[in-house]
C-alpha cells in the first residue's frame, strides 16, 4: 500500500510579485538580452535569477545573499511552475547571486537596463512624463578602508559621520513617485555636481524636452540652471541663501511688507485652505557652458508660507526665552562657589557671545549694573579690623518689543526659482508642486527602511555595493507601480479596500501601500498530496480582499491556479 506523501509550500504574495516582475516589467528578459549568460551557464539564466531575488527581497523584506537559497528550496513545485523549467536551490546560491551584483555595477549593462526598464515601465503603466523630482540620499556602510572609493566618510543624513557611507542620486516620476533613475557614488562626493549627469542619462529614456525638473536648494548652482534651460527643459528649486541672495531677499521682503508690490494668496488644492501670500520678479540670466553662453528668463517667486511662518516665530520666541535665562545664568546671587564677574569687558564678551549663538541681536536690551558693597575683614593677630568695597555687574534684560513686532512679518519667506512661463506655471501652482517634495522623499525613506534595507549595508567590495544599491532601486520601482495602479483603480471606480490592517477588518482604505497589499496574501499556502505518480493540490480559496486586490493590479483572476501543471488534481476534503 502507498503511503501519501503530504507536503505544504507557503506561496504567500510570491505568484502575485512573479506576475509583476516577469510578465509586466519584463525584468529578466530585458537583462538577458543586453547581458546573455555565458555558454556554459547552466539552470536559471541572469535574469532569472535577478527576479528570483527580486521577489525574495520584496516577500521577506530581506536582501542578504544567503537566506535565497533556502527560501527557494522550500518552494520548489511554485519555482518550477513560475519559471517553466526544474529550479535547483543552487540556481540562486551566493555566487550566482553575486554575478548578479557584479553585471548590475557595470556601467555598459546598468545604462541600457535602467534605460529599457524606464521606457517598459512608462508604457506598460501609462505613467504621466512631465515632471521629474530630484534628491539623494546617503547610506551607512559598517565595512570597507581607505583603498574603496565608494566607501567615503562625509556629510551623512544618517547622522552617523563615524561611519563610511555611500550616496545615491534618485529620480522619480511627478506626482507618482516612480523612481526612473539612481546614479551611486561615493560618500564624499557633493550633491551640486549630481543634477547634470541624471537629467542627461534621464533624456535619453524619458522625452528629451518639455519637461519640468524639481529639486531642492543644491539644485540651484548656476551651472545646473544653465544646462536644463539650454536642453529644452525647466527648473523649479529654492535657493540657498548664498552669495548675494539674502541681501536680495531682505529688499524683496521689505517691499512685500511696506505693500511696494501685490501680494497674490496662495490657495491649497482644496481652494479653501489659505497656505501663504506670494509675489514673483522676473531677471534675465546668462551663463557661460562648453558649446557657448546661455541666456534665459528666470522668475524669482518670492513665497511666505503660514506654517513656515509660524515656525519660524515659535522658533524665534524660543530663542529669545533662551537667551534670557542663559544671560541671567552669568550673574548668579552671590554664594560658594558661584563665579562672579568682576571685570565688565568679560562679562560683555560673555553677553556678546550668547547673543550671537542665538541670533537674537538688536531684539534683546542689556544693561550692566554694576554694584559695590563694603564688609568688614576680620582681624588676625595686631592688625586691626579695616573695611574692604568689593564689585560686581549685575545683567538686565528686556525684550525689544517694537523690534519684535517689525521682524515678525518678515520671518517665513523663501526664494523660489523656475524658468517655466508663467502660463505652464502659475504662480500658486508652483508653490503646489514644490510642497509634494515628500514623494521622492519617500523613495529614500522605502529604500533604507525595513522592506529594502539599503542601510545599512554589509558588504565589502565596491562592486557589490554598486550593484546591490541599483538591484534595491529596481525593487522600489516595484513598490511605486503597483501602489500607482492600485489607487488609480480605486479612485477611478470610487471604492475602498477592506482587510488591510490586522485586527480592524472593518477599517477601509483608498489609499493602500504596497507593502499592505502584499501582506494580505502572506496566509496562502498550498498543500500537495503525492500518491504514487499523482499529485493533488489543495489550495484554499482566495478571500474577498485579495480578489478584490487582483482585480485592483490588472492580474488574471486565476493567477494563484494557472501555473498548476495538468496533472496535477484538485483534492477533494
Amino acid at each position: 500500500m502507498t503511503v501519501p506523501r503530504i507536503t505544504q509550500e507557503a506561496i504567500a504574495d510570491v505568484p502575485l510579485l512573479m506576475y509583476v516582475l516577469h510578465e509586466k516589467l519584463g525584468y529578466d528578459e530585458i537583462l538577458d538580452q543586453i547581458s546573455p549568460p555565458h555558454k556554459n551557464w547552466q539552470g536559471l539564466s541572469v535574469g532569472k535569477t535577478m527576479v528570483t531575488w527580486l521577489a525574495h527581497i520584496l516577500s521577506e523584506h530581506n536582501h542578504y545573499m544567503s537566506h535565497v537559497q533556502d527560501w527557494v528550496a522550500q518552494m520548489p513545485h511554485l519555482w518550477a511552475g513560475l519559471w517553466g523549467q526544474a529550479v535547483r536551490p543552487l540556481d540562486v546560491s551566493d555566487d550566482r547571486l553575486a554575478e548578479v551584483v557584479r553585471r548590475l555595477s557595470m556601467s555598459e549593462v546598468w545604462e541600457p537596463l535602467e534605460q529599457q526598464i524606464t521606457q517598459r515601465m512608462v508604457r506598460v503603466y501609462e505613467l504621466p512624463s512631465e515632471r521629474v523630482r530630484l534628491d539623494t540620499t546617503t547610506a551607512k556602510v559598517y565595512g570597507g578602508n581607505d583603498l574603496s572609493v565608494l566607501f567615503q566618510r562625509g556629510h551623512s543624513k544618517d547622522h552617523r559621520p563615524d561611519l563610511r557611507q555611500l550616496k545615491v542620486m534618485l529620480a522619480a516620476l511627478d506626482p507618482l513617485g516612480v523612481l526612473v533613475g539612481a546614479d551611486v557614488v561615493s560618500g564624499n562626493t557633493a550633491d551640486d555636481g549630481l543634477y547634470v549627469p541624471m537629467i542627461a542619462r534621464l533624456r535619453s529614456s524619458l522625452p528629451p524636452k518639455g519637461l519640468l525638473y524639481i529639486g531642492d536648494c543644491k539644485m540651484g548652482a548656476l551651472a545646473t540652471r544653465a544646462y536644463v534651460s539650454q536642453t529644452g527643459n525647466s527648473y523649479l528649486m529654492p535657493l540657498a541663501q548664498v552669495g548675494g541672495l539674502p541681501e536680495q531677499l531682505e529688499k524683496w521682503v521689505d517691499d512685500a511688507v511696506r505693500g511696494k508690490v501685490r501680494l497674490q494668496p496662495v490657495w491649497d488644492v482644496d481652494g479653501k485652505t489659505r497656505l501663504g501670500e506670494a509675489y514673483e520678479h522676473a531677471r534675465r540670466l546668462s551663463a557661460e557652458t562648453e558649446t557657448g553662453t546661455v541666456a534665459w528668463n528666470e522668475r524669482m517667486l518670492i513665497v511666505r508660507s503660514m506654517v513656515y511662518a509660524k515656525a519660524a516665530v515659535h522658533s524665534l520666541h524660543q530663542r529669545l526665552a533662551q537667551a534670557q535665562v542663559e544671560l541671567r545664568a552669568l550673574t548668579p546671587p552671590r554664594g560658594r562657589g558661584q563665579r562672579q564677574f568682576t571685570e565688565e569687558a568679560a562679562l560683555q564678551a560673555a553677553v556678546d557671545a550668547i547673543l550671537e549663538r542665538y541670533a537674537v541681536n538688536g531684539l534683546l536690551t542689556v544693561k550692566l549694573q554694576r554694584e559695590t558693597e563694603s564688609r568688614k575683614m576680620r582681624a588676625y593677630g595686631k592688625l586691626p579690623a579695616r573695611q574692604e568695597e568689593r564689585h560686581r555687574y549685575l545683567v538686565q534684560v528686556k525684550e525689544n518689543r517694537a523690534r519684535l513686532r517689525a521682524l515678525e512679518p518678515r520671518l517665513g519667506w523663501r526664494v523660489y526659482a523656475t524658468n517655466a512661463s508663467a502660463r505652464q506655471l502659475p504662480l500658486g501652482q508652483a508653490v503646489l508642486t514644490y510642497r509634494d517634495e515628500w514623494l521622492v522623499e519617500r523613495n529614500c525613506a522605502r529604500l533604507k527602511g525595513r522592506t529594502l534595507s539599503l542601510a545599512p549595508l554589509w558588504v565589502r567590495r565596491d562592486d557589490h555595493a554598486l550593484g546591490l544599491t541599483r538591484l534595491l532601486t529596481l525593487a522600489a520601482r516595484v513598490l511605486a507601480v503597483v501602489e500607482y495602479q492600485a489607487r488609480c483603480s480605486l479612485a477611478q471606480d470610487d471604492r475602498t479596500l477592506l482587510g488591510l490592517y490586522p485586527g480592524q477588518p472593518t477599517r477601509a482604505t483608498a489609499q493602500p501601500s504596497t507593502e499592505r497589499l502584499l501582506r494580505a496574501f502572506k496566509t496562502v499556502s498550498l498543500t500537495l498530496v503525492k500518491k504514487g505518480a499523482q499529485i493533488f493540490y489543495l489550495l484554499p480559496p482566495l478571500s474577498e480582499s485579495q480578489r478584490m486586490i487582483l482585480h485592483d493590479l490588472a492580474c488574471p483572476s486565476n493567477l494563484y491556479l494557472r501555473w498548476f501543471p495538468k496533472s496535477w488534481k484538485p483534492l477533494r476534503i
